[in-house]
């Protein structure tokens, strides 16, 4: 029996061996032509690359959408530089970022004025404060938006080369230098969005796959509220409406939320909670308005002024007769109470008199 098992385990071993050895010429074929594919790639087609492979292996979201904005900035900026030497593309590029400027500028006094409950125009310095806030995440997002918009029609533009090459067609240089760039604009446009979800993600505090559920949700309900009638339609617009309602919190809770903002622990001073505080507040934008608060009052607000305030707040005249008074309060939404009150000053009480 013993002979037997021997034999068997001999044979095994046999066939095992030949069988690596018939592999081995296949497993350096498939070396041999996985280095030449990639040594093939320019710099961002390999970044791409390693961006899907960090997506579809680790899972980490973070880090393809990371590699992914390397890989962006690396593939576009020599046709920026290309663009902005022209005069034309000088001008493009110029009224394009004008553009988002201007509407960072107007979301950041939109801002201001919810925060300080007051016109921006007396906070000039926490409305150029907020913009610098804005304008990031306005200018990442719209350009990525952009990208998105231009990656639909690249390879449709493309696919028109590629049926115009053979009549002798040599207009895009780049497309005949890069490996396979129609895959290549897939995976662009696909690592784009997978950028783009992330970067709402990180701005409403959600996770990824929220994200994208609700972007898919969204527009399944547009979709299937566009086939129906008018009378329909506006029955399902009352319906999603009452839905939102019921997710967003009540007043109870905004009060009940308002109050635990006013608990404070033994031994905590009033930076310790400032700071917890912040950082349970969800979102980059909701951070941002307790930050405008905080330099409203920190560093634009006067410790002294000619009205009578109380010891603890700061104010800001916004004209002879009326202050705007700011005093920490944990138990405000953004930490700092902010009251227009009447001036009462030496001057303003001998006229009265």
């Amino acid at each position: 029996m013993l002979r037997y098992l021997k034999v068997a385990k001999w044979r095994a071993n046999k066939q095992f061996k030949q069988q690596q050895k018939s592999w081995q010429p296949h497993q350096i074929k498939l070396l041999s032509h996985i280095k030449s594919i990639w040594f093939n790639l320019n710099t961002a087609q390999k970044l791409y690359l390693l961006a899907l492979i960090s997506l579809a292996i680790f899972k980490l979201t973070w880090l393809c959408a990371s590699i992914t904005i390397v890989a962006l900035i690396v593939e576009f900026w020599p046709k920026f530089n290309q663009l902005w030497n022209s005069l034309a593309g000088k001008a493009l590029i110029l009224v394009f970022y004008a553009s988002i400027a201007n509407f960072v500028l107007a979301g950041a006094s939109g801002i201001v004025n919810e925060v300080t409950q007051v016109s921006a125009n007396h906070f000039n310095y926490t409305h150029n404060f907020a913009t610098l806030l804005y304008l990031p995440p306005w200018t990442l997002g719209i350009t990525l938006a952009t990208l998105l918009g231009l990656q639909l029609i690249l390879p449709f533009y493309i696919i028109v080369l590629l049926l115009i090459k053979p009549f002798g067609s040599d207009r895009i240089k780049f497309i005949s230098q890069s490996y396979s760039p129609l895959l290549t604009a897939f995976t662009r446009f696909f690592l784009a969005t997978v950028v783009f979800v992330s970067l709402i993600a990180f701005i409403d505090d959600k996770p990824p796959e929220k994200v994208l559920n609700d972007i898919v949700n969204n527009f399944e309900n547009s979709k299937s509220i566009a086939n129906k009638s008018p009378a329909e339609q506006e029955q399902a617009i009352e319906e999603l409406s009452e839905q939102i309602e019921k997710k967003l919190p009540s007043s109870d809770n905004d009060k009940t939320q308002t109050k635990t903002f006013g608990i404070r622990l033994e031994g905590e001073d009033d930076n310790t909670q400032t700071v917890k505080q912040f950082l349970d507040t969800k979102g980059y934008f909701e951070r941002s308005k307790r930050l405008i608060a905080m330099f409203a009052y920190s560093y634009e607000a006067d410790s002294y002024s000619r009205c009578k305030k109380s010891k603890e707040s700061k104010s800001i005249e916004l004209n002879d007769y009326e202050i705007v008074e700011i005093t920490p309060d944990q138990s405000m939404p953004y930490g700092y109470k902010f009251i227009v009150r009447a001036c009462e000053s030496a001057g303003i009480s001998a006229m009265k008199h």
